[in-house]
């Protein structure tokens, strides 16, 4: 059904002007900024459909703007838009509630919430300040269901970007289960070494499965500058 087969109070654009925008769901917010959807499926299916795949808010913060540029019924311009709409709400929320990321545990209470759901393998990148407080939060890459690729040149290349102290590396297995490949194992290496020579340490690197993850730190017993 189109949004404009809903009668007036059911579509979230009248809604939203009635006065009534804290009662749309995630979905119908979401559509208000996709705008227009695809033949046989409204912006709101399309809106439930990438909220269904990231497993909500957590997982929608996460995307890149290949991400949005992957979506149905997209372009790049309303692709940038949406992505310019959810970096303001990162940017909002490391500015208003910065987490401090100090500990492998910390690091995972933070990073399992933003992973459920992930049917790709995606790494990604916490560069942290020297107390440990994040400056920013990256998706680098996105595979397929089973593997990803990240240069350990592009990974510092971000972090200075930022100005970080550390940095930390995470991915996910799709799988669920955060046991380490011979492939990990040998990035973490490399990725030490690269930030050794840059004077950037390599904080930890995790893995993350389903409501468990492996830290490399925790693992090999890193000192506190990974």
């Amino acid at each position: 059904m189109r949004i404009l087969d809903l009668s007036p109070d059911q579509r979230p654009r009248e809604r939203l002007l009635a006065g009534h925008g804290e009662t749309l769901s995630d979905a119908d917010l979401l559509a208000l900024l996709w705008g227009t959807g695809l033949r046989g499926h409204s912006a709101v299916e399309l809106a439930q459909g990438v909220l269904g795949r990231t497993g909500g808010l957590a997982g929608l913060l996460a995307l890149g703007l290949t991400d949005w540029l992957d979506q149905p019924g997209l372009g790049p311009a309303k692709a940038g838009q949406l992505w310019a709409a959810l970096e303001l709400t990162r940017r909002a929320q490391r500015g208003s509630d910065r987490p401090r990321i100090t500990s492998p545990r910390a690091a995972g209470s933070y990073l399992l919430p933003r992973c459920q759901g992930w049917t790709e393998e995606r790494f990604g990148l916490l560069a942290l300040n020297a107390k440990g407080d994040l400056l920013a939060e990256r998706i680098l890459s996105q595979g397929t269901a089973t593997a990803t690729l990240i240069s350990p040149r592009e990974f510092f290349r971000e972090a200075l970007r930022y100005g970080a102290s550390t940095a930390l590396a995470f991915h996910n297995h799709p799988s669920g289960d955060p046991a380490p490949s011979r492939e990990d194992i040998q990035l973490t290496r490399r990725l030490q070494a690269a930030g050794e020579s840059l004077g950037v340490p390599l904080a930890d690197h995790l893995i993350l499965g389903h409501e468990r993850y492996h830290s490399f730190r925790a693992a090999e017993g890193w000192d506190h500058r990974g």
